[in-house]
């Protein structure tokens, strides 16, 4: 057994005696909290949303404001905890409690809520959210909102042990994992369309895909939204299937601290640290968190590591100006995974002529040699923000983005084609030395509120700026084939090739205004209107073996309209019309010496949500249809030329609920049922080997995906501090495809290379206990319980193997 493994073992075999020990402790020191809830003229509010949390975050109890304003928390052990209360129209508030063995009763007073940068706010139970910005980016009800928003808390991400955002987004329905960044990236598709890994964090745009760098760093995510169908009108180019925003951790208002340790098998482990400090007065709050990640992986020679700093300050002097500044330094090293390659079978088929399968080997294989495909990583941003309020309930938010990151690859192999009949795998290799992306962004928005005789509106209007530049050197090489049954590595590789080296720069300047406003009706209408104007350059130059282009995009409007009637309290229905602009084919000439016109979407959509159990419990259904145009295809007159004539369709229907049944029992659950086809292309395969596409599904898209997570936690001593939980998620099998050609590389059709339906099985075990302000609990997770044999997504010419069985346990001090 390894050193670090009998240190772990010996860690865990001396903290669960001091659990059981504890429990004894429980019957003792317990108290009552009461209070009263009031707005600022005196007046009680009724039915008040009232949660009581620990400092680990974790919820003690919950109830709602009776008919007189009042409420009461029965049986709370001795220690510090947080009170939270929420009622619509009123801004949260949140109160350190101190109980001490007497019982502790409070005057609440909640103020008339404010339109400011928000987060999502969870319901009692901490599953559910009944709020976020993503959406609409103005603080408003979800139950109000004809968009399709869903949020993963920090809750669910801290049951789950969540390690990277795929893994937290996958919770959702309509979500997908791909593998654009071949392990590299966070690669997912929403609604049947590939994100090309692009996220944004706390509504910043940033593009994994183009500017490389590290995978989302979970340590400072607060929580996840995602945004269904097309975003453009408030986040400009990206895909019309949705997208993913990160709300990041803030500094808060109380002092705390916390040391959290996780094991896992190969060698995994990591470790992250957090410090709250408030200073002056609670006027300034610092916060710093620490990520330090050593891990290797059931795959051969896959071994990241990495070290990362998120410092963040926050200067409030006065109720007009807020200063937040946030900041990353990350370093360390990534990996390059290209899976485990095709082996095809011919068919009989006029397009379809053979189908592929990830080859019969151990999924631990790994076709690259030893010491390739590695890169040194450095990146590092700052954001500062500053939100001042002109009036009330209308403030002005300034934020601004600077990154930098450089990511050199000494040698990267990538698999060129399928394993032939013998075993062989072709490869081809690139030196990169230099690599580096700068990345500037400026975003400015005011949010606001005013009525129009009975009409109450939710205003916004803004500007957004970015710009990006890129550069790199490539030089090619060809390293020896390898027979994937009998692999020699290492073998000598020839200098690089004089006709494939060159430089590369390449960016893009994108900018754009939009409005919006959200009309709120007589009868409980809820009207959603908003536009876009579009500006952007995306631009690419070679040199050396390939022709330099530029590529000038056209200035699209993109609108928006929703309307949305809330029915009962519980229940709204809605429908809504949105339109998308996305990217040009860049490099494509179209006839006449023109660049193509950018994609574009339009989607329509209509939907059920509802709130249940004192909005404990949330659901939500949804029926969509999205349609993509300029989609480039070859000219059937000139195959040298590009034509935007393609189109592509997706429609579906999704299901998705969170929150709370019962006072101990939560869960997380979703479902989606999708057809993504490509609804036109032209068939240019005689003249340059391109065969169409038209009337096939979506390469490296599942039609279904499903998921279902639960945790019991007892309420009630002896077993409080207890947690029990699991769940089960899986996806349809996909397909990707490539070009079949014969020995004189003539196209012959389409090879389909396919991968399985999976269904995944995953167990949590937990227990926590707090000793005064000193809290510590320890969990187990069990990752793929039947160790299963599966493959996450499919790409063409390899597949990506998925993790066989895997015990991550965690320990935790907060204090």
């Amino acid at each position: 057994m390894h050193i670090r493994h009998v240190r772990v073992f010996i860690s865990l075999l001396l903290l669960f005696p001091l659990q059981i020990l504890s429990v004894a402790r429980a019957q003792q020191d317990s108290t009552n909290i009461t209070g009263l809830i009031e707005d600022t003229t005196g007046s009680v509010i009724v039915g008040a949303k009232v949660a009581l949390h620990d400092l680990h975050g974790h919820l003690v109890a919950a109830v709602t404001a009776d008919s007189e304003g009042r409420f009461a928390l029965s049986r709370i052990s001795s220690g510090d905890y947080e009170l939270s209360v929420e009622s619509m129209g009123f801004e949260p508030l949140r109160r350190q409690v101190a109980v001490a063995g007497s019982t502790v009763d409070l005057i609440l007073t909640l103020h008339v809520a404010a339109v400011s940068q928000s987060i999502a706010v969870t319901a009692p139970g901490g599953y559910g959210a009944i709020s976020a910005e993503a959406g609409t980016k103005v603080d408003i009800p979800l139950m109000e909102t004809p968009i399709s928003v869903a949020v993963v808390p920090t809750k669910v991400m801290a049951d789950q042990q969540t390690v990277n955002l795929i893994s937290a987004i996958t919770n959702v329905s309509g979500v997908a994992p791909t593998n654009d960044l071949y392990g590299t990236g966070d690669s997912f598709s929403i609604r049947g369309f590939d994100a090309a890994s692009l996220i944004y964090v706390d509504n910043i745009r940033l593009d994994e895909y183009s500017d490389s760098g590290f995978a989302q760093d979970m340590a400072n995510v607060d929580s996840v939204e995602i945004v269904k169908g097309p975003a453009s009108v408030l986040y400009g180019q990206g895909e019309p299937g949705g997208l993913v925003n990160i709300v990041t951790k803030r500094p808060l208002a109380n002092r705390f601290g916390s040391l959290e340790q996780q094991y896992g098998n190969h060698s995994f482990y990591r470790t992250v640290v957090d410090i709250n400090q408030p200073l002056l007065n609670k006027q300034v709050m610092a916060r710093l968190i620490f990520d330090g990640l050593d891990a290797g992986s059931f795959r051969n020679f896959v071994h990241t590591n990495e070290g990362n700093f998120f410092p963040s300050l926050n200067w409030a002097p006065n109720g007009r100006l807020d200063i937040l500044l946030q900041g990353s330094l990350e370093r360390g090293s990534d990996y390059t995974d290209n899976g485990i390659p095709i082996v095809a079978t011919p068919v009989n088929g006029t397009r379809i002529v053979a189908t592929g399968a990830p080859a019969n080997v151990p999924l631990s294989s790994n076709y690259v040699d030893k010491g390739s495909n590695w890169s040194p990583v450095r990146q590092f941003d700052i954001r500062p923000t500053v939100t001042l309020h002109l009036a009330e309930n209308w403030p002005l938010r300034l934020m601004y983005k600077y990154s930098y990151i450089t990511e050199p690859t000494p040698l990267e192999e990538i698999s060129i084609g399928d394993v032939d009949s013998s075993g062989n795998l072709e490869r081809i290799g690139f030196l990169t030395d230099y690599f580096h992306h700068r990345t500037s962004q400026v975003l400015a928005e005011l949010p606001g509120k005013f009525s129009l005789g009975k009409i109450k509106n939710t205003f916004l209007v803004g500007f957004d700026f970015s710009k990006d530049f890129g550069a790199y050197d490539y030089n090619i090489v060809f390293p020896q084939n390898i027979n994937i049954y009998a692999p020699v590595y290492n073998q000598p590789i020839g200098p690089a090739d004089p006709a494939g080296q060159g430089f590369n720069t390449l960016g893009y300047i994108a900018y754009g205004g939009y409005i919006q406003d959200l009309a709120e009706l007589p009868g409980n209408l809820f009207l959603l209107g908003g536009a876009r104007m579009n500006w952007a350059e995306t631009w690419e130059d070679y040199a050396g073996s390939y022709v330099g282009t530029t590529d000038v995009h056209e200035r699209p409007t993109n609108p928006r309209a929703g309307l949305l009637w809330q029915s009962t309290p519980c229940v709204s229905f809605y429908g809504s019309y949105s339109s998308n602009y996305g990217d040009s084919a860049l490099g494509s000439n179209a006839p006449g010496q023109k660049f193509l016109p950018p994609q574009s979407a339009d989607q329509v959509e209509f939907g059920v949500k509802s709130e249940w159990l004192d909005k404990r419990l949330t659901a939500s259904t949804a029926i969509y249809r999205i349609i993509k145009h300029n989609v480039p295809a070859p000219d059937p007159s000139n195959p040298a030329l590009t034509i935007a004539i393609g189109t592509a369709r997706t429609q579906g229907i999704e299901f998705d609920v969170a929150g709370q049944m019962t006072n101990s029992l939560q869960l997380i659950a979703s479902f989606s049922n999708l057809q993504a086809v490509t609804t036109r292309d032209t068939d240019s395969l005689a003249t340059d080997g391109v065969p169409s596409l038209q009337g096939l599904p979506f390469p490296s898209v599942p039609h279904a995906v499903g998921s279902l997570w639960a945790t019991w936690e007892p309420q009630q001593s002896p077993l409080r501090g207890l947690r029990l939980g699991g769940g089960v998620n899986g996806h349809a099998g996909e397909q990707a495809y490539q070009t079949v050609y014969d020995v004189n590389f003539n196209p012959l059709g389409i090879e389909s290379d396919q991968i399985q339906s999976v269904q995944l099985v995953s167990l949590m075990g937990g227990y926590e206990r707090a000793w005064g302000k000193t809290h510590i609990s320890a969990q187990l997770n069990i990752q793929n319980l039947t160790n299963r044999h599966y493959f996450s997504n499919v790409n063409p010419g390899q597949a990506m193997p998925g993790a066989p069985l895997n015990l991550l346990p965690k320990v935790q001090i907060t204090f």
